[in-house]
């Protein structure tokens, strides 16, 4: 499964550096009146552009991206757990969340999953825990022994296609998006979460 993902990382970084070799090419074939020509209607484009967007931005105010990175709304989405019921982030009855990515296979993940166990028995009444196990990546026979050999009880949602995964970017697990009520991403961990971090980003969400 890790090789999958390693696969299709080094797939994209080639088609990037096809992409980028094709523009540095067509863009050396160009003669200069071509560019100046360009250069201009690229100017008048961008300024009408410009000008566009802040209208409507004054008429409609400024919108935010749904993205997963710190400052921008977190992506929505609505997972199954193991047991079948449907869990949607953005339905967080005002509550804060943790949402944490990764697979059975992760060392790193095991780490820090002691902590998130300890940290949900205190807080699982004041934040949501959505630990999204990369079930496309995974195996889901081993990843319910595992869950069950070490008898944690917080809520594991599947990503059985592997969308939400691509959505948080998880190109490298585990990966830890701290969600304010608001729905608003405040802090991403990528690596494993000691307990005295996983200690401090709690009591910060619940003061």
């Amino acid at each position: 499964m890790r090789k999958r993902v390693l696969w299709r990382n080094l797939l994209v970084g080639v088609v990037i550096l096809g992409a980028v070799a094709g523009a540095v090419w067509t863009s050396g074939g160009q003669n200069s009146s071509e560019q100046n020509t360009s250069e201009s209607d690229r100017s008048t484009a961008d300024q009408e552009n410009a000008s566009a967007k802040d209208n409507a931005k004054g008429a409609q105010g400024p919108a935010r991206d749904q993205q997963a990175a710190k400052r921008f709304q977190a992506p929505d989405f609505t997972l199954k757990t193991l047991e079948g019921e449907e869990v949607t982030l953005s339905e967080n009855d005002g509550k804060p969340s943790i949402i944490n990515l990764w697979a059975s296979w992760c060392p790193p993940c095991k780490v820090e999953m002691p902590h998130i166990q300890e940290a949900y028995e205190k807080y699982g009444d004041q934040v949501h825990f959505h630990m999204v196990n990369l079930t496309s990546l995974d195996n889901k026979k081993k990843m319910k022994k595992y869950v069950k050999k070490e008898q944690f009880t917080f809520p594991i949602l599947l990503d059985e296609t592997g969308e939400v995964g691509e959505k948080y970017q998880a190109f490298s697990i585990p990966q830890t998006y701290v969600v304010n009520e608001k729905g608003e991403v405040i802090q991403k961990i990528t690596g494993a979460m000691s307990k005295e971090q996983l200690q401090e980003i709690m009591e910060d969400l619940t003061s």
